[in-house]
């Protein structure tokens, strides 16, 4: 009676007390190594200048066909985020690793991740703040998703420092199957690299089309209500001597407030991927970036292919942005890929199925809206 289709991650409770940081997921499209030769020729002569860019349908078009040479691919990737200034004492500095690994085969996979640090402690909601609670928390945790296609299953486990005694950990084990279709990471695509945190889980050259095309994605994750996406084409420019693109997308609320932007530079002779990232929230500053993102190294994984192996991103404090108009050092993130291959060899049969829950784990099945916990029985596969 389990599953037959296809299953999505469900925040099914609210906690009250949460860690504050942002993550963000997403999958690609369609496996066809014909159109991976074709956009690998179009690529090369974008670069060289003879498939001429003019307009920014033309963009978009070529970015597409760039974004089919990674919906295959093997990763690995550290990110850091880190709170700036420093603490005055090392064990209550705000700082946090994440490990990732993914495996992705057209929209299937198998994300495998672990995080290890102390965030800010959040409240959210009508709690009362304690007045002594704490302002910082450790934590340890390990998550795996698989997606075959069909069904989404995951498995989170966590290790919680106790406010009482940091020796005496809670741990706690929850599970999902679900039959909706799945988000997963914008670091699972490359042209997402620089709008990893903020932005809808969907393609880039899906983003630029705008909020209809956005929604129509199969699941993008939070977009307001009523909002719009504008996209237009800037004026090119070099940066770290590489002719770029530039495109502005703006969200501009139902209201009809402009929210923010992303003003993306688009290296042309490294398959338009962003090289440089200035994000503008308007109402914080309309002409200074609140965060700058860059890529620091690049790495050519196959003959014209290109990947971002170091990147990092730089966040400003907002209300020092305000009022002084300054850019003061707010955190950084840096990311870094350790291991890239873009040709699968032969898989495990059961690669993007394989997911066990540990004895004790509750484990919630989503089907046709419908959320149940599963008895210890019906936990197998």
């Amino acid at each position: 009676m389990l599953l037959q289709k296809n299953l999505k991650r469900n925040s099914l409770s609210l906690s009250l007390l949460i860690l504050i940081t942002v993550n963000a997921f997403y999958v690609s499209a369609i496996r066809a190594e014909p159109d991976k030769q074709l956009a690998q020729s179009e690529s090369k002569e974008t670069a060289s200048g003879k498939l001429q860019i003019e307009t920014l349908q033309d963009l978009i078009r070529a970015i597409e066909r760039n974004e089919k040479f990674y919906v295959d691919q093997q990763l690995k990737m550290t990110r850091v985020y880190e709170d700036y200034p420093k603490a005055a004492d090392p064990d209550q500095q705000i700082r946090k690793q994440w490990d990732y690994s993914l495996t992705l085969q057209g929209q299937k996979f198998r994300l495998e991740k672990k995080s290890k640090g102390r965030l800010k402690v959040g409240y959210i909601g009508a709690v009362k703040i304690p007045k002594n609670g704490p302002k910082s928390r450790y934590s340890e945790s390990e998550s795996l998703l698989v997606f075959d296609g069909t069904t989404f299953r995951s498995l989170r486990k966590q290790l919680i420092e106790t406010p009482e005694n940091a020796k005496q950990n809670q741990a706690q084990n929850k599970g999902q199957v679900s039959d909706e279709h799945p988000s997963l990471t914008n670091l699972a695509r490359p042209h997402m690299y620089l709008l990893s945190s903020g932005a809808p889980k969907v393609p880039l050259s899906i983003y630029m089309k705008g909020s209809q095309a956005v929604l129509a994605y199969p699941n993008p994750s939070y977009v307001a209500p009523g909002s719009k996406i504008e996209t237009q084409l800037l004026e090119d420019r070099e940066f770290q001597g590489l002719k770029c693109k530039r495109v502005l997308i703006d969200v501009i609320l139902s209201n009809g407030t402009r929210h923010n932007g992303w003003e993306l530079w688009l290296a042309v002779d490294r398959n338009l991927l962003p090289v440089r990232n200035l994000s503008y929230t308007y109402r914080w500053s309309k002409e200074s970036p609140i965060a700058e993102s860059t890529v620091d190294d690049w790495r050519e994984v196959q003959p014209g292919v290109w990947l971002p192996i170091r990147f990092h991103t730089d966040r400003y404090n907002s209300f020092m942005m305000k009022w002084e108009g300054k850019q003061q050092l707010s955190w950084r993130a840096n990311f870094h890929i350790t291991s890239i291959s873009l040709d699968l060899q032969q898989l495990p049969e059961d690669v993007f199925t394989k997911l066990e829950f540990p004895s004790g784990t509750k484990v919630f099945l989503k089907e046709d809206g419908t959320v149940t916990e599963l008895k210890e029985d019906e936990k197998k596969p």
